[in-house]
C-alpha cells in the first residue's frame, strides 16, 4: 500500500524529531523507501528516498510527487523544499535502522489494506471493515447511508454517545431527527463534496467522507475524534477506507434488489408516464390488485430544503410496512399500503393523519392525500389527486396542513370545467341582477342566497347562520326570488345556483393567489 509523508511522519518515533517540510501531497502516492545512491540518480515521482543530509546533491533532477527523508542538515535543503516532500530527521540515526522502521510502517498499512480486501471479497461487511480500522484511527467510526440510517459502527461499545444516539444503535436505525436537524443547522454539508471534511460537530471533532455509487451520493463515513486528536495522516487513510466501504456497499446493493426497491421504480415510472421496464414487471404480479394504496405528497418549506430527502423517505417506509417513498418533482411522494392503516371503526385517512403528523411535526409541511386504489397502472391518476388536494388545500385552507382530495374534488372539477372562462359567463339574468345589487349595497343578496341553499332553504337555520331575524330574512328571500325569476323548489335549479356560487368563490380565491 502506498503512503504519504504525513502518514510516515506520524508513525515515526518522537525521539527522531522528524519534521515535515516541502510539498505535502495528500494522496497515497509513495511506494516503499529506497536508498539514494548518488548524484547520477534522479528523484522520481512516487518514490521515497532515504539519504543523509551531507550526501544530498546541490541541484538534482526532482520530479513532482517524489519525497526524501533527510537525516541531518543539508546546505541544499531549500532547493528540495521547493520541489518535493521532505521529512527532516534532526536526530542522529543510521540509515539501515531507519529503513527498518519505515519497513514496519509500510507493513502495518499493508496488513490493514489486505484485511480490507479480504473482507470485501468474502462477507463485504462494512462493520468488519470499521472494526479492523480501529487500530489505524484509534477513534469510533460509523457509516450512514443516504437515508441517514446507520449501516455500521465501531468503537462505541464502551462509550455512550447521546449526541449521536449510537450506544445501542442497530443496523437500519436512523440518526435521531433532533440531532440531524442540529447537524444540518450548524453546517451546510454538500453531498457533492468528494474530499474528506473536518468538521466540529456537537461535542466532538469529526472527519467526514461522502460515499458515492455510480456518481450518486450514497452515504457518509464519519470518524469521531473522542480519543486521539485529528492528524493530517488521517485524511488520505479515511478516504481510502471510504473507497473500500463504497465497494462493499455496491457489492451488497447489487445482490440485494428486493420487492420494495422494484416497487419504488414501478410507481415512479407510472406517475412519470413511462412504460414499466420488463425487469420490473414481476413485482406487479406479486402485488397488483392484492394491495390497496393511497398516494401521499409531502411538500416542505424552503427552510428545510436541505433536509435529506432519503431520511424522510426511510422514516415513512419504516412507519408504514409494504409502502414506498421517493423524491419526485421537488417533493416526497409516498404510496402507502392501507393494510398498515387499519383500525377498527376508523377510516384509513384518519389513521394516516394521526400517524404521519408526528413524523414531521417539527417541520413546516403540507400533505395532499388521494383516494384509495388497487390498480398500480392507475397510480398516476391518484398522484394527480394528491397534487390537486395539496394545491387547493394550500389556497383555500392555508391554516390546515393535511388535505384530502375528497374534500376538494368539486373544487378541482369546477376549476377544470371553467378553464380560463369567467364564471359570470354562466350567470343567469337574475343572478346578474343580484350581483349588481351587491355592488352598491351593504347587504349581500349573493351571500344570503348561498346560505339559504346550503341550509336546504330552511328559514330558521339560514337566519341563525347569518345572525339576522326571521322577518328580515323572509323579506330578503322574497326579493331574491323575484330578481332570480326562477323556481328554487326545482332540485336542478338549486344545484345549478350552488355550483355557480361555488365557482364564484373559487374564482375570487384564484384571483387573489400570488403569482408563482
Amino acid at each position: 500500500m502506498k503512503l504519504n509523508t504525513d502518514i510516515i511522519s506520524f508513525n515515526l518515533p518522537g525521539s527522531l524529531a522528524a519534521e515535515i517540510k516541502g510539498i505535502r501531497e495528500k494522496t497515497l502516492h509513495l511506494g516503499r523507501p529506497e536508498y539514494y545512491l548518488g548524484e547520477e540518480q534522479s528523484f522520481l515521482s512516487g518514490h521515497l528516498y532515504i539519504a543523509k543530509g551531507e550526501h544530498l546533491p546541490s541541484r538534482p533532477k526532482i520530479e513532482k510527487g517524489s519525497a526524501v527523508i533527510c537525516v541531518g542538515d543539508s546546505l541544499y535543503l531549500p532547493y528540495y523544499l521547493e520541489r518535493c516532500g521532505v521529512i527532516h530527521v534532526k536526530s542522529k540515526i543510521d540509515l539501515p535502522r531507519l529503513f527498518n522502521m519505515l519497513t514496519s510502517i509500510y507493513n502495518k498499512y499493508d496488513q490493514w489494506n489486505e484485511e480490507l480486501v479480504r473482507i470485501l471479497n468474502t462477507s463485504a461487511s462494512v462493520g468488519e471493515m470499521l472494526a479492523c480500522s480501529q487500530e489505524i484511527f484509534k477513534n469510533p467510526i460509523f457509516v450512514l447511508n443516504a437515508s441517514f440510517q446507520y449501516i455500521a459502527h465501531s468503537g462505541y461499545s464502551s462509550l455512550a454517545s447521546a449526541e449521536w444516539n449510537i450506544a445501542s444503535v442497530k443496523q437500519g436505525d436512523e440518526l435521531a431527527l433532533p440531532m440531524l436537524s442540529k447537524f444540518l443547522e450548524l453546517h451546510e454539508l454538500s453531498t457533492d463534496v468528494k474530499e474528506p471534511m473536518l468538521l466540529n460537530l456537537l461535542d466532538s471533532s469529526t472527519l467526514n467522507v461522502n460515499l458515492f455509487e455510480d456518481g450518486a451520493y450514497n452515504g457518509c463515513l464519519t470518524i469521531d475524534y473522542r480519543h486521539r486528536p485529528y492528524h493530517a495522516a488521517d485524511y488520505a487513510l479515511a478516504e481510502h477506507l471510504a473507497r473500500m466501504v463504497e465497494l462493499a456497499l455496491k457489492k451488497y446493493s447489487s445482490a440485494a434488489t428486493n420487492e420494495r426497491s422494484a416497487l419504488r421504480h414501478v410507481f415512479h415510472d407510472v406517475i412519470e408516464g413511462l412504460p414499466i421496464a420488463p425487469g420490473q414487471r414481476w413485482v406487479l404480479e406479486a402485488v397488483q390488485r392484492t394491495r390497496v394504496y393511497i398516494c401521499v405528497k409531502i411538500q416542505f418549506s424552503s427552510r428545510l430544503a436541505q433536509l435529506p430527502v432519503g431520511y424522510m423517505c426511510s422514516a415513512l417506509e419504516k412507519e408504514f410496512p409494504k409502502s414506498v417513498a421517493f423524491e419526485y418533482d421537488g417533493a416526497i411522494v409516498s404510496f402507502i399500503e392501507t393494510q398498515a392503516l387499519r383500525n377498527k371503526g376508523r377510516n384509513c385517512h384518519q389513521v394516516l393523519r394521526e400517524r404521519i403528523t408526528p413524523l414531521i411535526s417539527s417541520m413546516n409541511f403540507d400533505i395532499g392525500v388521494s383516494d384509495p386504489f388497487s390498480d398500480i397502472y392507475s397510480a398516476q391518476l391518484y398522484y394527480l389527486q394528491a397534487c390537486a388536494a395539496l394545491e387547493n388545500g394550500r389556497l383555500f385552507e392555508p391554516q390546515e396542513h393535511f388535505y384530502l382530495f375528497q374534500n376538494y374534488a368539486l373544487t378541482e372539477l369546477i376549476i377544470n370545467a371553467l378553464g380560463k372562462l369567467p364564471v359570470e359567463m354562466y350567470f343567469t339574468d337574475g343572478l346578474r341582477r343580484l350581483a349588481r345589487h351587491d355592488l352598491s349595497s351593504a347587504v349581500s343578496y349573493i351571500q344570503t342566497l348561498r346560505a339559504y341553499l346550503e341550509n336546504n332553504m330552511s328559514i330558521s337555520k339560514t337566519a341563525r347562520k347569518l345572525f339576522i331575524n326571521r322577518s328580515t330574512l323572509i323579506e330578503r328571500i322574497s326579493r331574491i326570488k323575484r330578481d332570480l325569476n326562477t323556481d328554487l323548489s326545482d332540485p336542478d335549479e338549486r344545484l345549478r345556483f350552488l355550483i355557480l356560487l361555488k365557482a364564484l368563490d373559487i374564482q375570487n380565491k384564484l384571483q387573489m393567489k400570488p403569482e408563482q
